[in-house]
């Protein structure tokens, strides 16, 4: 009997311990991705002359091509979105943020082999959420959990760094000769991105969707580290009033 009531204590605890299993291992992919080395570069649209396209706004008939800039190139250029190569020319991370403004569109890591192992994606309303993904399928964890939008991540993220490829037409992804390295250990003064419907007043503190001065807590909103305590980050607005405290892994680091 007393057996019997182990297996059954163990079979409702298994979908917890599968959870915490794969997290826990992507997780620790995507921090020795953010300890790596990585070149930064940029990839813009270019008009039917193959000049950089600058308009806040553009259409789509105006793009003819894409290509791939490093950090001196970019002064009034209209940026698609950010990638980070590795030292063996390999996409690790992309990041992209919405036209309109400075909030989280998409941050997708890759592994070596090009494939997607975590995003984040954020449509700006209550389409927004975050992706696990290992040789089992994708693990997906919706904000809010009442989300219809079960598969809103396909319009965020891609798959691979194939699709990047076969979406902008590059034949081969490549960083610029001159790009910028650079890494993501967090510190003091660094942009990040919340990745988080709620904050703390404190470490392991009260939660809470308001943080301090009443400033309202939105997922992929841009924010300030202020300082670093035991996995734990306090963070700023922009306008560097303080907000609260997060965990260190519910934000991304912005460079």
């Amino acid at each position: 009997m007393r057996m019997i009531i182990i297996l059954y204590i163990l079979f409702l605890l298994s979908p917890y311990t599968f959870a915490q299993s794969y997290k826990a291992i992507i997780q620790t992919e995507i921090n020795a991705i953010n300890k790596m080395p990585l070149w930064i570069a940029y990839l813009v649209p270019l008009d039917s002359f193959g000049e950089v396209i600058n308009n806040e706004y553009m259409e789509f008939n105006q793009i003819h091509s894409y290509k791939i800039l490093d950090d001196g190139q970019i002064n009034n250029v209209n940026v698609l979105f950010t990638m980070y190569f590795d030292r063996n020319n390999k996409i690790r991370k992309v990041f992209k943020r919405w036209a309109d403004g400075g909030a989280l569109h998409s941050i997708a890591y890759y592994n070596s082999n090009g494939r997607l192992i975590y995003g984040v994606y954020n449509k700006g309303d209550e389409t927004h959420g975050k992706l696990y993904a290992d040789t089992s399928g994708f693990h997906i964890k919706h904000f809010p959990k009442e989300n219809e939008c079960k598969d809103c991540f396909e319009a965020y993220l891609f798959l691979s760094t194939k699709c990047i490829e076969t979406q902008y037409n590059i034949i081969m992804l490549q960083r610029p000769k001159n790009a910028k390295r650079t890494n993501f250990t967090p510190q003091v003064g660094d942009s990040a991105i919340l990745c988080s419907t709620h904050i703390y007043s404190l470490p392991n503190g009260e939660k809470t969707a308001k943080g301090e001065d009443g400033i309202t807590v939105q997922f992929g909103m841009p924010v300030i580290i202020s300082a670093l305590t035991n996995g734990w980050c306090r963070v700023n607005s922009i306008f560097n009033a303080p907000i609260g405290y997060i965990p260190i892994q519910n934000i991304e680091i912005i460079k």
